[in-house]
């Protein structure tokens, strides 16, 4: 069968088992080791047997539910590949946001100012490593995702200091300058699709009864980690948990601007607290000026 035949075969195959078909694409460009380009050029060749073995064998796992970035063993984010399994959860395209808007705002920021909790992949605390050139700090509970994260960190070249517990507990009091999670924050009840339910860990997901517990947990502690010349704390969002995470850090830090940012789809992605008296620029509360 030719390539684009085998294509277009296996996105109506996807569609009609309500997976994603772009899928098909980029599992085939794995398969063939080609990038988009080179795919193609090559969509009037044959797949040859092997080709085509390979690419069945993996394409029955995509119609499962299987995310094909755990078929790759890798994703890319924020123009990097990450490695990503079952026991992190893969990062998304949202998750850039965060990370340029704090590289925009930070300043003067030195080894171990900044503290990334909920490691995952690694993607937040490496990226802002790389990005910023300088040893960042993160936290997870999870031992199996530390380890993922660690490989990542080595294979692209990153500083990090790696804790094992529970949100701020390993870091120590009057320490930090900069505060960055995204946590887990879907309610426990909320029923989520199949391809993350059953192979992404539950761990990095839920956030209890409302999604909220680690928003609460998080900026509770941070009072003693922060340095009394903190810079920022800036938070990745559900849609609709912006306000509620802007009023528990406006409750904390009272003199702080406090501000929720949308993301390239509109929706409330980002919920952020700058120390009085910080230059960050014009950014400002996009749902509430108030």
């Amino acid at each position: 069968m030719r390539i684009a035949a085998k294509l277009k075969q296996a996105e109506r195959e996807l569609e009609a088992a309500n997976r994603d078909a772009s899928m098909a694409e980029w599992w085939l460009m794995h398969v063939l080791d080609v990038d988009r380009t080179g795919l193609l050029i090559r969509l009037s060749d044959e797949l040859t047997t092997d080709e085509a073995k390979s690419f069945d064998a993996g394409f029955e796992r995509l119609l499962a539910g299987e995310p094909v970035q755990h078929l790759i063993g890798h994703t890319p984010f924020y123009g990097r590949m990450f490695e990503v399994n079952r026991d992190v959860l893969i990062p998304r395209p949202e998750t850039e946001e965060l990370i340029e808007w704090v590289v925009e705002h930070v300043h003067n920021v030195s080894d171990d100012d900044i503290v990334d909790i909920g490691t995952g992949s690694g993607a937040i605390a490496i990226t802002l490593s790389l990005e910023l050139g300088v040893r960042v700090k993160t936290v997870d509970i999870s031992r199996e995702a530390i380890a993922v994260a660690e490989r990542n960190a080595a294979a692209l070249g990153a500083d990090v200091s790696f804790y094992e517990g529970d949100c701020l507990a390993p870091i120590a009091d009057d320490s930090i300058r900069i505060l960055v999670s995204n946590p887990p924050y879907i309610e426990a009840d909320e029923l989520l699709d199949e391809t993350v339910a059953g192979y992404e860990p539950h761990l990095a997901l839920f956030g209890g009864a409302d999604g909220l517990d680690f928003y609460r947990t998080i900026i509770a502690d941070s009072m003693r980690v922060l340095c009394a010349d903190w810079q920022l704390i800036a938070f990745e969002i559900g849609y609709n948990q912006g306000q509620v995470v802007k009023s528990y850090l406006s409750e904390r830090y009272p003199e702080a601007e406090t501000g929720i940012l949308k993301d390239i789809n509109g929706k409330d992605r980002i919920v952020y607290a700058v120390r009085e008296g910080i230059a960050h620029g014009n950014e400002m509360d996009q749902a509430d000026r108030s």
